[in-house]
């Protein structure tokens, strides 16, 4: 005689049933991304690392560490870093921006999750260094020289220093931080003014300048402020649900110290020492 196993039979238990699956599927869509999220790739220092179309660099390699744990799965299409704005502020082809700096025009359109907070570092070489450790020597140093990538900003006590150097003619400007590191290797100039984890990875990845970075020295500025680095969430391109949980995934990046110890992997300390995570600095 065959036994007939039949599970909820009475209405009660299929209500019950029924509520279950409801709450089970309201959890996974609280967790789980709806779909795939484009996160288009430029080379940004060790950031962000492309080769060919591979990627990796501290942030791709943290959205999918956490990724992985909470069901957001990531694209990362490689592109020309002029397209960039483009792609997230224009077309909606992109859904994340990172990293990023914040703007009043940016924010018209997009969510800001502040990451890390940057500070400038005077950069000089090992072998010279030069007893100024404020804006205000600096300013008043007026035998030192020293060359900037112009495309590059700190914020407003940032562009005062640079108008106070250029009333003296004491700033070269240059396309990039390769020639400020020649230029600082042969004498031409004493000192540069950047953030050290681009210094760093920017002659990092030329075989031709690798060495250069043994040879820096790096002094924070009294008188520069930190800035804040981070993630744009698109808000036209993802749905509400979306946006919050990748909200979430990045602002954990941050509680559980993932995003302080991707750094960690590839900068060494004196490089660090210019970059503040946001739980560091509440702790601190």
């Amino acid at each position: 005689m065959a036994t007939r196993i039949c599970f909820f039979e009475s209405p009660l238990q299929l209500k019950w049933l029924a509520a279950f699956a409801l709450a089970i599927s309201a959890v996974a869509a609280a967790a789980d991304c709806s779909r795939v999220i484009s996160v288009p790739a430029a080379p940004t220092g060790f950031s962000v690392i492309t080769i060919g179309d591979k990627v990796s660099g501290v942030y791709p390699v943290v959205l999918r560490e956490l990724g992985a744990k909470t069901g957001c799965n990531f694209n990362f299409p490689v592109v020309p870093r002029a397209r960039l704005d483009h792609m997230f502020f224009k077309t909606s082809e992109a859904d994340i921006l990172i990293p990023a700096s914040r703007s009043t025009e940016r924010d018209k359109t997009a969510t800001f999750v502040p990451l890390i907070q940057v500070a400038p570092a005077l950069i000089s070489l090992k072998a010279r260094q030069l007893g100024v450790t404020s804006v205000k020597q600096l300013a008043e140093n007026r035998a030192l020289r020293g060359a900037l990538v112009r495309t590059f900003t700190y914020g407003d006590e940032y562009q005062a220093l640079l108008l106070e150097l250029d009333k003296d003619k004491r700033i070269d400007y240059v396309t990039d931080l390769n020639t400020v590191a020649r230029m600082l290797a042969a004498g031409r100039v004493d000192f540069t003014i950047v953030a050290p984890t681009l210094m760093f990875s920017s002659l990092g990845e030329n075989p031709m300048t690798a060495d250069l970075n043994e040879k820096l020295h790096y002094i924070s500025l009294d008188g520069l402020k930190r800035i804040d680095s981070g993630a744009y969430i698109s808000r036209t391109s993802l749905e509400a649900s979306d946006q919050e949980a990748l909200r979430k995934l990045l602002t954990d990046s941050v509680k559980t110290e993932a995003l302080w110890n991707a750094f960690v992997k590839y900068y060494p300390p004196d490089v660090l020492r210019g970059v503040v995570t946001r739980k560091t600095q509440r702790d601190n």
